[in-house]
């Protein structure tokens, strides 16, 4: 108990002062904007991927649910998962939320290796990723 008084007190001392060390608020919030507005920003991925590659992957991944989960002979799956749920179902939900996915990699990939423009007020910069 002689320990613990001055242990937390120097703690709280200690916990409490940390502020003082602090850089001015002023300067941190316009470093981090101007980082914010140099750095590019990410590539975004065309519609045409996002849009069918999320609805068949979540198509499927409802369809893999219903298909494993649902079952004929109670409330709940027992062990007899393939003579109760219909895994044919279930099997095929999963084929199409993989192709789902596979639509979705393959449109990431293609946002990585297209060009990007970033415009500031005082430049233009644009990049373009090139890989062999």
């Amino acid at each position: 108990m002689k320990l613990a008084r001055p242990l937390i007190a120097s703690l709280m001392v200690l916990g409490l002062s940390t502020a003082g060390f602090a850089a001015d608020l002023q300067d941190s919030i316009a470093r981090a904007a101007q980082q914010q507005t140099s750095s590019p920003s990410a590539p975004r991925m065309n519609k045409g991927y996002l849009v069918p590659g999320a609805a068949l992957f979540v198509a499927g991944m409802s369809m893999a649910v219903y298909g494993f989960l649902h079952t004929s002979g109670g409330e709940f799956v027992s062990g007899e998962v393939s003579k109760e749920s219909k895994t044919g179902l279930g099997a095929a939900g999963l084929a199409v939320a993989g192709a789902g996915a596979a639509i979705l990699f393959l449109g990431s990939e293609r946002a990585k290796h297209a060009p990007s423009i970033a415009v500031t007020p005082d430049r233009l910069t644009i990049t373009k990723r090139v890989a062999w």
